[in-house]
């Protein structure tokens, strides 16, 4: 009888399992690397604006009636060390210089006619606190709601209802006018001329008595009276309190607090750069405003990256960016 023998067991030697787990890996790493080599090669179109950031939701700053400017073709870029961190750079066009709510506009450089950026006919959104000279009555929309807010509080405080809004971009100084002048100024919208509502008369507004109120407090709502006291060497006109224009609130209490009229004010911005800024707090809010000058024939600046920022010219030769700060 010839005795069958019993298949040998192999053992599983651990070095083959080594090689062949490793043989695996080499396979899976060169499939992935062929893989990225393929990918690399789509075609991509990003342009960079500035630098990465956390998506968070930033508090947006006021907006005011500053200009908002487009953008150029020229592709901006991205950052140059850890100071331009959230800027970008931002070329502004010459031709917006006149345009904003800080332009000085005078009788050899008026505002522009056909300006209508952002108007509201008034007669649509003014509320019970003031009556309109006629029904055809224009004004810059952020203007408008200030004017609102500012008329409620002055009933609210006074218990008066009585101003009339006798003009904005256009205002009769013919004979019986209870506003002896216009200016060039207006047509850009800004502008509020006022008078009094008398028992059924209209009386000048000369900012006095009780209406003196106006005066005193207009600046808390983003208006300034264009041609204060005491300014006549600097604005080149008399104390003209029923002539307001609207700045925005940061602007106008930045003048308040410094007694400055607007043309002392935008000389006092000029002296600020990008590098150098203006630094203030507002409402709890960090700022930062600085100017923008010619350079080489072109207004080069770096705006921040958030879009939490502000644009106006002076109608001469700057512009002048509000930015809240990012950091």
């Amino acid at each position: 009888m010839v005795k069958m023998q019993e298949p040998k067991k192999r053992k599983l030697k651990l070095s083959r399992v080594l090689l062949a787990m490793g043989a695996i890996i080499a396979t899976l790493s060169g499939a992935d690397t062929l893989r990225r080599s393929f990918a690399s090669q789509q075609p991509y179109n990003l342009t960079i604006n500035g630098t990465f950031r956390d998506s968070v939701t930033l508090e947006e700053a006021p907006t005011g009636s500053s200009l908002s400017l487009g953008t150029t073709d020229e592709i901006t870029t991205a950052f140059e060390g850890v100071k331009y961190l959230g800027y970008s750079e931002y070329e502004l066009s010459e031709n917006d210089i006149s345009e904003g709510v800080l332009a000085v506009y005078t009788e050899n450089a008026p505002a522009k006619s056909d300006y209508s950026k952002a108007m509201v006919d008034l007669s649509e959104k003014k509320n019970e606190f003031y009556t309109l000279v006629d029904e055809d009555v224009e004004l810059n929309e952020d203007a408008a709601e200030a004017l609102n807010s500012m008329m409620e509080d002055y009933a609210n405080q006074t218990a008066l209802a009585d101003f009339i809004v006798y003009g904005t971009t256009d205002t009769f100084t013919g004979e019986n006018s209870y506003c002896p002048e216009s200016f060039s100024e207006s047509k850009a919208g800004y502008c509020v001329d006022l008078a009094l509502n008398a028992y059924g008369s209209v009386l000048s507004y000369d900012g006095y008595d009780t209406e003196g109120w106006i005066v005193e407090n207009c600046w808390k709502y983003g208006f300034i009276v264009r041609y204060p006291e005491n300014k006549k060497n600097k604005t080149g006109h008399d104390y003209c309190p029923w002539h307001l224009r609207y700045v925005g609130e940061m602007h106008a209490a930045i003048m308040a607090k410094k007694e400055m009229c607007l043309e002392e004010y935008v000389e006092f911005l000029r002296q600020y750069t990008f590098e150098e800024p203006y630094d203030l707090t507002f409402n709890d809010k960090k700022y930062q405003i600085y100017s923008v000058t010619k350079d080489d024939e072109k207004f080069k600046t770096r705006v921040p990256i958030s879009g939490n920022y502000e644009i106006t010219g002076d109608n001469k030769e700057a512009f002048f960016i509000t930015a809240l700060k990012t950091d």
